[in-house]
């Protein structure tokens, strides 16, 4: 299919179903380089991942290189990991602490605030406006609950506009806090081929375990109640597995306890009286036992229970790189923590239960795909008692591919959206088919 313009791209997204060439073409790939990750809100990093002055970070989000740095304010420095003088990489560490970035080049030298202090032969340069040479600044940098977006677009709604109905669900996960704060450690990366929306869906995609994560559910239900306990694993504490589609492609999928005792070694009754202390016992085993799958459009998603996220870091249109953040709880003991790190590292790992099935499955599907076999791929799949509540957001119950729905129409809103006015552009949809 011929992509020459926007109104070309909005003929590969119909209401339940998608064209195949957006996982498979190059060309809508590098569009939604350019629309998508672009103009919107991107996740970058957490504040706990540079907490002192001088502390930085450094990223990559296909051709984008990202250096973000705490300044002497406390205040995040955004800018673009590139020297001014001849377009060198800046700055070759991932973590660290400096007062002043020297690029290996020429030596050019930025201060973290981005500006350019230091020129070899400065007395030579003839017409060098230094104000001028300093690093180029992300547009704008936002943060809620220490979760640190960016966007590329100068102008635009704000981030808590963005962000929307999913704040709750991220006010949730730091209030499982004994402290109110968590802190990101040292991330376990995987990478898959196939396209980045392949691992969005997935998430969001209660369908499939019965039969990709059959052996884990049926082989290996022994080796779990030995890790999480004797509680039977579909138990029930008298909810319904619910959907929320939040808008802005953004959802939320709560299991209400249908998952049992999975993950929940992690919790001890130490963790529960010092979280009752502040929040008192029946909030406390709420926030405890709470198992929700948040998915922050595009690049974030949360794993409540196991207190991990997940940051998505598109390479190619085939080619898809994922960190995943083990949190720790703040003010929660050494062993709640441990066994959080624990869970979430090997859950996600090569030699885990459940990632390895999806990696296979996404490898697979980017094959199948890329024969041409097949032209629409459809999402007809819909929940019980769908009804869209009185805060706007579309709710069912049971499972259904809503959210996979939702996020395609945020998809087509970038990427038919003018570029004099995409930043603008906002999801008033009250369709949520």
């Amino acid at each position: 299919m011929s992509i020459e313009s926007p109104t070309d791209l909005a003929t590969l997204v119909k209401d339940d179903e998608v064209h195949q060439s957006v996982y498979t073409d190059p060309a809508i790939f590098a569009h939604e380089l350019e629309r998508l990750f672009g103009r919107s809100w991107i996740f970058v990093a957490h504040d706990s991942e540079i907490p002192r002055p001088g502390d930085f970070k450094t990223d990559q989000l296909s051709r984008w290189r990202l250096l973000l740095v705490r300044q002497q304010d406390g205040s995040i420095g955004l800018f673009h990991n590139v020297c001014r003088h001849r377009g060198a990489l800046l700055c070759h560490e991932s973590y660290g602490n400096t007062q002043a970035f020297k690029c290996m080049y020429h030596g050019w030298t930025f201060a973290n605030d981005g500006a350019l202090r230091g020129v070899p032969m400065r007395e030579h340069m003839r017409g060098l406006d230094l104000p001028a040479h300093g690093l180029v600044p992300i547009p704008r940098v936002q943060s809620y609950q220490g979760f640190i977006f960016a966007s590329l677009a100068p102008e635009g709604e704000s981030l808590e506009e963005y962000l929307g109905g999913a704040k709750r669900y991220l006010d949730l996960m730091v209030a499982r806090a004994p402290d109110q704060a968590i802190a990101a450690v040292k991330p376990v990366q995987y990478h898959y081929r196939g396209n980045w929306k392949l691992q969005v869906e997935n998430y969001s995609d209660n369908y499939h375990p019965a039969v990709l994560h059959h052996s884990v559910l049926s082989i290996g239900v022994q080796m779990l109640k030995e890790k999480f306990g004797d509680q039977p694993l579909n138990a029930r504490s008298g909810g319904r597995y619910v959907e929320r589609v939040l808008g802005h492609g953004h959802s939320m999928a709560d299991y209400q306890g249908g998952r049992g005792a999975l993950w929940m070694n992690a919790y001890d009754d130490e963790y529960l009286r010092t979280l009752a202390k502040r929040a008192g016992t029946e909030r406390a085993q709420e926030l405890r036992d709470a198992d929700i799958h948040l998915i922050i459009y595009p690049n974030l998603l949360i794993h409540v229970r196991m207190n991990h996220y997940r940051v998505i870091k598109p390479v190619s249109v085939d080619h898809t790189i994922v960190n995943t953040y083990p949190c720790k709880l703040v003010g929660a003991s050494k062993s709640v923590n441990d066994a959080l790190i624990y869970n979430t590292s090997h859950h996600v790992s090569a030699a885990g239960e459940v990632q390895v099935d999806d990696l296979q499955a996404f490898n697979w599907v980017q094959e199948g795909l890329g024969s041409g076999a097949i032209e629409w791929i459809p999402f007809k799949l819909y929940g019980e008692e769908e009804h869209v509540d009185v805060q706007g957001e579309n709710v069912s119950y049971g499972t259904s591919e809503a959210a996979i729905r939702g996020q395609y129409r945020e998809w087509a809103r970038w990427m038919t959206a003018p570029a004099t006015n995409a930043a603008h552009a906002s999801d008033h949809s009250a369709s949520y088919r």
